[in-house]
């Protein structure tokens, strides 16, 4: 065959023809299972029941915000009051509830440390939405329920001063953020706010770290304007998500969006202070890609903070295809992480 030569136009044409189908890749990959379903096969425990359920931990604008107390048979390692690990669902900010505790591979986690001497306290926050309620409360709901559990947790059997956090998904951005951030940021609730919010450590399972990346928010507008003709369904759900979890339209003050995002990243946060942290990624993620978390990894140890890292292989978003197997590794994992803690918290 002869040489073939293109011509401009030509050029042109599959220049954008591939730049399109960039677009279809990206959005789709990046943004299409922004609310994946999270179903799983698992079977399911039989019912756990709170010892303390919908207990009210702060009110705002005549709005209570409750949270279910999980105590154990006997506390760890013969103390009078139980160790806690407060759990954050998830939910992509907009949607769930305290009940998530009792679902998919949680379950598992919520019965194993129950039968281990630690108590589970699974807590609401108010939703992200079209109208007050944006990340920023969320944080500082999830600050006043560690408040909460300082305070009042000797009433209920529980170790003040041995709380770790627990986050899932947006649940794990969340539980960062409420471990991370100083006392000065998110302020809550003014009776809760002379205590501090102070944890001992953070489990993060498949939590996003870096919200500008998660939500593709640096998209040019060729390529935004490319999307939103081959893919305007997915774009349209990230354009409300993003409206909910920020307040703002990222077509009209995209600035303003990635300024948010950017505060609302635990990775912008993390110093020598920062707690001790497990962190928990299935490598088939495709909801918040495993990269997030392996960057979170690497600025924790480079800061000297005390960092674990699990990389499960086949596990996706919400760990929701983990056999009976692998819900239970999770869970010790966990278990393991948690008692390690307790015993340093205990040793100084």
């Amino acid at each position: 065959m002869g040489n073939i030569s293109l011509s401009q136009r030509q050029k042109w044409l599959l220049a954008t023809g591939l730049g399109a189908g960039m677009v279809i890749y990206y959005a789709s990959s990046k943004l299409g299972s922004a609310y994946a379903s999270t179903a799983s096969s698992l079977p399911k425990l039989g019912e756990d029941y709170p010892a303390y359920k919908n207990v009210v931990y702060k009110t705002v604008d005549g709005t209570r915000l409750h949270l279910d107390i999980y105590l154990p048979e006997k506390p760890y390692a013969e103390a009078r009051l139980a160790p806690v690990l407060l759990f954050i669902h998830g939910g992509s900010w907009v949607e769930a509830s305290k009940n998530n505790i009792k679902r998919t591979f949680r379950q598992y986690v919520l019965r194993t440390l129950n039968r281990n001497g630690f108590a589970v306290v699974s807590v609401d926050y108010r939703l992200a939405n079209n109208g007050m309620s944006h990340i920023q409360h969320q944080i500082a709901d999830c600050k006043d329920a560690v408040r909460w559990v300082r305070f009042h947790g000797k009433e209920y059997g529980l170790d003040a001063g041995n709380i770790g956090i627990w986050g899932a998904s947006a649940g794990g951005q969340l539980a960062m953020m409420t471990a991370y951030t100083g006392e000065e940021r998110y302020k809550g609730s003014p009776e809760l706010s002379n205590i501090p919010a102070k944890v001992k450590y953070v489990v993060d399972t498949y939590g996003p770290t870096d919200l500008n990346t998660l939500f593709r928010t640096d998209l040019n507008p060729f390529m935004t304007a490319f999307a939103k003709l081959c893919v305007r369904k997915v774009i349209m759900k990230r354009n409300r998500q993003l409206k909910c979890v920020t307040g703002f339209d990222v077509e009209t003050q995209k600035k303003r969006v990635m300024m948010l995002c950017r505060e609302f990243s635990p990775i912008n946060y993390v110093s020598k202070d920062c707690c001790p942290t497990l962190i928990m990624h299935g490598a088939a993620d495709t909801t918040v890609k495993i990269d997030q978390s392996l960057k979170m990894f690497v600025e924790l140890r480079k800061c000297g903070v005390e960092a674990k890292m699990m990389r499960f292989k086949r596990l996706r978003h919400s760990f929701c295809n983990a056999s009976v197997a692998e819900a239970y590794e999770v869970a010790n994992r966990i278990l393991s992480f948690c008692k390690s803690q307790y015993k340093t918290a205990c040793d100084k």
